[in-house]
């Protein structure tokens, strides 16, 4: 979910309109809606909507490490630029068709993609790269690892979700502190920022054995970043600007709000506080509320870069984000307010908001294609990133710079 930085950027900026798409990104892209599809299908099953075709504890290993697990493994892969970095999405894409039919070889598969994740980082450092964002990264990787071992191990979705967390929101505030260079931090809330995340790791850390003091620790931690990304990101700046700019920060910061919900949600159950359906809200505030109103600010960013395909910003790409954010605090209500009937009309329109991304996405990407137009891409920051261990055509040079770049997301 990176956009652009040293050792973490997309490379391979998108062609004109007649460009021809890597067919394997394009499969393994497949895999990762794949991933999508049935983590949403399993969702309604664990909700007791009605489906029961495929088990329903599967929805969170779906989900994260099916879906968006395959999406950023894929990303680090084009950073890095060789081979073997493909097989991280390649297992993990596979791990979401076999899951359903042989769960133990789907837990290995999804564990082998998380080490060859953690790989990709040690590669990416090892360049000389050593920027503190992409050891945050890293460490999330490890919390891939760890979810993707207890899991195998028999650990129930409740159990893992701490470390499902972690890998998500350490990947994706490892990348807004890396942008969020442009506000020029001090030294002194860089460290501060630093402890905070060392805080959260230890919160989660804590949980397989004193659950409750985990998340409490973990909890005050998330509420103090998202105090620090509110004051430092560039996503205060560039929301000012029209277009994309504005559509992205407008994702950066509703995502945010979401991330304290969650952290205050985690103090609270940690606490003890009661209601049988205080965990949905928990889990719901951050996985859906924050990290897909992520998914949605970046993906017409990281698409184009990843596809090699020309994207264009269309304005309709709101409605999904405005009914997302109102399905998101439908259902933390009635979460909170122990209503069934208000939560199955929630995940509906949760369901509604992802698919109707998706499509909009679609349709972006081919009036991209037709037209020849785009919005946005990273550029190469390494000087193997995009090789893939072969000789690779030249690519056009990208549009924009890295500067431009920035001042978009």
């Amino acid at each position: 979910m990176t956009t652009r930085g040293e050792g973490a950027g997309l490379t391979d900026p998108p062609v004109g309109g007649g460009g021809r798409i890597p067919r394997h990104r394009l499969a393994l892209l497949m895999l990762g809606g794949a991933g999508l599809l049935l983590g949403t299908y399993t969702g309604l099953a664990r909700a007791g909507v009605g489906h029961r075709f495929v088990a329903a504890d599967l929805h969170a290993v779906v989900m994260v490490l099916g879906f968006l697990g395959t999406l950023i493994a894929l990303e680090r892969a084009v950073a890095l630029g060789r081979r073997w970095g493909y097989l991280a999405p390649a297992c993990s894409g596979a791990a979401v068709v076999t899951l359903p039919f042989a769960r133990g070889v789907g837990g290995v598969l999804l564990l082998a993609a998380g080490i060859v994740v953690v790989a990709t980082y040690v590669a990416l450092l090892r360049r000389g790269h050593l920027d503190i964002h992409l050891s945050i990264m890293g460490v999330g990787a490890l919390a891939w690892i760890a979810a993707a071992g207890l899991w195998l191990a028999g650990a129930g979705p409740v159990r893992i979700t701490p470390m499902l967390a972690a890998f998500l929101v350490l990947t994706i505030v490892g990348e807004r502190l890396e942008l969020s260079r442009l506000t020029l931090p001090t030294g002194g809330s860089r460290i501060g920022f630093l402890v905070l995340v060392g805080l959260f790791v230890v919160g989660v850390a804590l949980t397989p054995w004193w659950r409750d003091v985990g998340l409490i620790v973990g909890g005050v931690a998330l509420v103090g970043q998202v105090a620090w990304l509110l004051r430092a990101d560039v996503a205060r700046r560039t929301v000012r600007r029209p277009g994309l700019p504005r559509f992205a920060a407008l994702c950066m910061l509703g995502a945010y709000g979401w991330l304290a919900v969650s952290g205050v949600l985690w103090v609270a159950l940690g606490a003890g506080a009661g209601g049988a359906l205080l965990h949905d809200a928990l889990v719901h505030a951050l996985f859906l509320g924050f990290v897909l109103s992520m998914v949605m600010g970046h993906a017409p960013i990281i698409l184009p870069a990843v596809l090699r395909i020309p994207l264009t910003f269309l304005p309709v790409a709101y409605v999904p984000l405005a009914l997302l954010h109102a399905s998101v605090a439908l259902r933390v209500g009635a979460d909170l307010a122990g209503s069934f009937g208000w939560r199955e009309v929630a995940l509906h329109g949760n369901v509604a908001a992802l698919l109707l991304f998706v499509a909009v996405s679609v349709v972006a990407a081919r009036r991209g294609r037709r037209t020849g137009t785009w919005v946005a891409t990273a550029v190469p920051s390494t000087p193997a990133a995009g090789t893939e261990g072969a000789n690779p055509r030249p690519s056009p040079p990208a549009p924009r710079t890295p500067r431009s770049l920035e001042r978009t997301v």
